[in-house]
């Protein structure tokens, strides 16, 4: 039918730029039955919202895949692409909406056996408003097709991101869609990284952070939500969080990189009682790392959890901490805490406090006030210590540190007085 109809097209031909490598190309225009054109499965805008309903439904991983000419499937995905028919960017009106108002003002592109390359959303749409107010949307009986001529699924792929990528595209995709295709044309060795890139108008290196970030929200979902392919967790502020991420956990390892990534989701776990502040809170993350760590556990009571020794007795090497770092060997406590689903708002709290700690702190240092501030804390934290209920096991390991902060307080003294002393010389003799 559609072949036929393409020879001797009703509405004549439409020039399209975005079919083969941007070449100009004079295309079919024909009207279909507004239930003939058929979604296309992989279209990259819904590749979420499909895992996540074949997680809901516990369906075959293929389902949606497989299912072009199936008509449950096909429903299936005109569900899922009403939501994005209703959807806004921005100040952008929902398709639906402006379809109410202007009807049908340019074609939709379809494959010659009728599969919807661009305006499955648009489609969407003319069904709902011809379902429901029929009376109102005699037009939509028909749908204005633009017909493609046989193409590959690269092919298809192509046209697809290069109408995206137009500047005039009103509802993009999200960036977790856009990094799954970009993965999946890269698996297929379809493209390489440099087409790609330039096809996006990116470069090399944004398509490689792009996918690094996509690897640690999908690490997220699957080792601390419990939620593998559920990618709806992760769109809305991923983007920026989880690209943050590559640059400030290069380098890391082992026990420390397992506590910044924990660290780093318990922060985006309560993104929307941080708001911006969140992005402050992971660059500290990044910066700090061991720093924090130190820190929290002190606040965690961390060191109660510490093994005793043969005597049953805990060893005299336990310190009072007065803001020192952690060695990575101490953080399997800390971890063992991050992944206790009953402490984890607790342990929000102390992380919260931290950051914002190490922030404030850092702000006095530009200003010449850091010394003091930690000063100030150790003191506090001297403050703190209640003799009266400290274990008799513990008297000796207490009484060995405060001779260690004797000492380190005499030394720091002598120093500021040298220092004082060399400020009064200089100014003397100035005058």
């Amino acid at each position: 039918m559609i072949a036929s109809l393409s020879v001797k097209p009703v509405c004549g031909e439409q020039p399209t730029f975005d079919v083969y490598e941007g070449q100009r190309t004079m295309l079919p225009v024909i009207r279909l039955p507004l239930d003939l054109p058929v979604y296309r499965m992989a279209n990259a805008r819904t590749q979420t919202e499909q895992l996540a309903y074949i997680a809901e439904k516990n369906g075959p991983a293929n389902y949606f895949e497989a299912g072009q000419d199936n008509e449950e499937a096909q429903q299936a995905q005109h569900n899922i692409l009403r939501g994005f028919a209703n959807a806004t960017a921005g100040s952008v009106k929902p398709i639906i909406e402006e379809l109410e108002r202007t009807k049908q003002t340019e074609p939709i592109m379809i494959t010659p056996s009728g599969v919807v390359v661009n305006g499955n959303r648009r489609l969407t749409a003319m069904r709902e408003l011809y379902a429901d107010r029929k009376a109102e949307f005699p037009t939509f009986a028909e749908v204005e097709c633009m017909v493609l001529p046989p193409l590959t699924d690269e092919q298809i792929d192509d046209i697809e991101t290069r109408l995206q990528e137009r500047p005039e595209t009103k509802l993009p995709y999200s960036w977790i869609n856009e990094t799954l295709k970009i993965r999946r044309q890269l698996e297929k060795k379809s493209k390489k990284e440099t087409d790609i890139a330039d096809m996006r108008r990116k470069s090399v290196g944004d398509i490689r952070k792009s996918l690094s970030a996509l690897n640690y929200a999908e690490i997220y979902l699957r080792d601390w939500c419990g939620a593998p392919g559920d990618y709806r967790l992760v769109e809305k502020g991923g983007e920026q969080f989880f690209s943050d991420l590559v640059p400030r956990l290069k380098g890391k390892e082992g026990p420390l990189l397992e506590a910044n990534l924990r660290m780093a989701w318990l922060l985006f776990d309560n993104r929307d009682s941080l708001g911006g502040r969140i992005y402050n809170f992971n660059k500290v993350l990044g910066e700090k790392a061991e720093h924090v760590l130190a820190q929290l556990a002190e606040r965690l009571d961390v060191e109660d959890e510490q093994p005793e020794d043969a005597d049953g007795e805990i060893e005299d090497s336990m310190e009072i901490d007065l803001g020192g770092e952690t060695h990575a060997n101490d953080y399997a406590p800390l971890l063992a805490l991050f992944d206790n689903p009953q402490r984890r708002d607790e342990v929000f709290d102390e992380l919260k406090a931290v950051c914002q700690t190490v922030l404030d702190s850092g702000a006095a240092s530009k200003v010449g006030k850091a010394a003091l501030r930690a000063a100030q804390d150790a003191n506090t934290r001297l403050t703190e210590i209640d003799l009266s209920t400290a274990d008799p096991n513990t008297h000796a390991g207490i009484e060995k540190q405060l001779d260690e902060i004797i000492h380190r307080a005499t030394g720091l003294k002598s120093k500021l007085q040298e220092i004082k002393d060399s400020a009064g010389h200089t100014s003397s003799s100035g005058n």
